[in-house]
C-alpha cells in the first residue's frame, strides 16, 4: 500500500443552526487504504462523509482528494462512489442497467460502458444475473448491485454510509469479509460509516473513534482495542471492567490506585489524589492470583456461555464489578454465587481521568 495521502481532511467545521456537528476534524488517509468512522448517533461521522461526497459542504476547512481540492466541488465533478443505506437501486432498470448508470451520466461510449459493466458483475459474482430486474434479488444481490455500480466508475474514493446495516446478521458477517477482500483486490480507497465495532474491527485498516463532531481516536483495529487512548474509546469499542479509584503514587509510567476493591497499578500519568477510572479488557482476567499482578475478589453475579467463550460478571462490593472472558479451552468456569479470585497484568491495566466518564 502506497504511504501517499490521497484524501487529506484540514480543519473541517460543520454546523447545523447553534449545533456544531463537525467541529475542526483532521484526516489523512493513503491510496488503497480501508478507514472506518465509528461512533454513536448524532457523533458527525455521516456528517463527515456527507462533506467527502459533497452533499454537505463544510462551513471551513479544506478538503483534498487524489491532489485536488475539491472543497466546494459539486458532488457530480468529485469521481466519489457512494453505497447508501438503501441503496438507493432503481427498481424499474436490470441489475446492468443500474450498474451502468453512473457511466451513462457520464458520456461514456457504449462498448467501455459494457466493458465496465461485465467487470463489475464479475467481481461481486453476480455475471449471471445483468438481465435480472432488482426486485427479484435478495438483499445480499442487492447490496452487491450497488457495490458494483459505485466500482464501475472507477472513483477515486468509496463511500460506504452504513451500507450493510439492512442485512441480517449472518449475511452481514459474510459480507464483511468478502466485501473487504473485493476492495483489497481493486486496491480502492474506501472509507465505512458504522455504529457496529464488530464491523469497524473485522473490515478496516484504520478506525477513527468519533464523539461530538471530533475523531478521538484514529489506529489500527488491534491497537484501538488494546490500547485505547480515552475512555470513550475504550467504552465504545468491545468489554471493559472499570473501577473508579484515587491516585496515591507514581512511578515509571504507571500510577497506583486506591479502589474499594483494593490497590491496584495501572499505566497512565496523573498526580496523586486525582479522581481514575482503573480498565482492562475481560480477557486479561484469569482465575487465581499472580505474583505481581492485579486481583480482586468476588461473587458471581452471572454466567454467559457464548459458545467460543464464556462471560462472567462478578460483584467486588462497594459498587465494582468484575468481567472476565474464559476461553472456551477453560477446565474451569465458576457458577453463579461463587466465591471467586482474578487477576490480571499491570501491564493491560489503564488509567482513564474520571470526569471523562460522562
Amino acid at each position: 500500500m502506497s504511504a501517499a495521502p490521497h484524501l487529506v481532511i484540514s480543519g473541517v467545521s460543520k454546523r447545523f443552526g447553534a449545533s456544531t456537528v463537525l467541529d475542526r476534524v483532521d484526516l489523512t488517509i493513503r491510496r488503497g487504504e480501508l478507514v472506518t468512522l465509528l461512533g454513536p448517533s448524532g457523533c458527525g461521522k455521516t456528517t463527515l462523509l456527507r462533506a467527502i461526497a459533497g452533499l454537505a459542504p463544510p462551513d471551513s476547512g479544506t478538503i483534498a482528494l487524489a491532489g485536488r481540492d475539491v472543497t466546494h466541488v459539486p458532488p457530480h465533478r468529485r469521481n466519489v462512489g457512494v453505497v447508501f443505506q438503501s441503496y438507493a437501486l432503481f427498481p424499474h432498470l436490470t441489475v446492468a442497467g443500474n450498474v451502468a448508470f453512473g457511466l451513462k451520466v457520464r458520456g461514456t461510449p457504449k462498448a467501455e460502458i459494457d466493458r465496465a459493466v461485465q467487470r463489475a458483475l464479475s467481481l461481486v459474482k453476480l455475471g449471471h444475473l445483468g438481465g435480472r430486474r432488482i426486485s427479484a434479488l435478495s438483499g445480499g444481490q442487492q447490496q452487491r448491485v450497488a457495490l458494483a455500480r459505485a466500482i464501475a466508475v472507477e472513483p477515486d474514493v468509496l463511500l460506504f454510509d452504513e451500507a450493510l446495516s439492512a442485512l441480517d446478521r449472518k449475511l452481514r458477517e459474510e459480507m464483511q469479509v468478502e466485501l473487504r477482500r473485493l476492495l483489497q483486490e481493486v486496491k480502492a480507497t474506501a472509507i465505512f460509516v458504522t455504529h457496529d465495532q464488530d464491523e469497524a474491527l473485522t473490515m478496516s485498516d484504520r478506525v477513527a473513534v468519533m464523539n461530538k463532531g471530533r475523531i478521538e481516536q484514529l489506529a489500527a483495529p488491534r491497537e484501538l482495542y488494546a490500547r485505547p487512548a480515552s475512555l470513550f474509546a475504550l467504552n465504545f469499542v468491545g468489554l471493559s471492567t472499570r473501577i473508579l479509584g484515587q491516585v496515591v503514587g507514581i512511578q515509571d509510567g504507571t500510577v497506583e490506585v486506591v479502589t474499594p476493591v483494593g490497590r491496584l497499578s495501572a499505566r497512565g500519568a496523573f498526580q496523586p489524589g486525582a479522581s481514575v477510572i482503573v480498565a482492562t479488557r475481560p480477557e486479561q482476567l484469569r482465575l487465581g492470583t499472580e505474583a505481581g499482578a492485579n486481583a480482586a475478589s468476588g461473587r458471581v453475579r452471572s454466567v454467559v456461555f457464548q459458545g467460543s467463550r464464556t462471560l462472567v460478571d462478578v460483584d467486588a462490593g462497594a459498587g465494582a464489578s468484575l468481567l472476565a472472558e474464559l476461553s472456551g479451552r477453560e477446565a474451569e468456569v465458576p457458577r453463579v454465587h461463587d466465591e471467586v479470585r482474578f487477576a490480571w497484568p499491570v501491564s493491560e491495566t489503564f488509567a482513564f481521568a474520571a470526569e471523562a466518564s460522562s
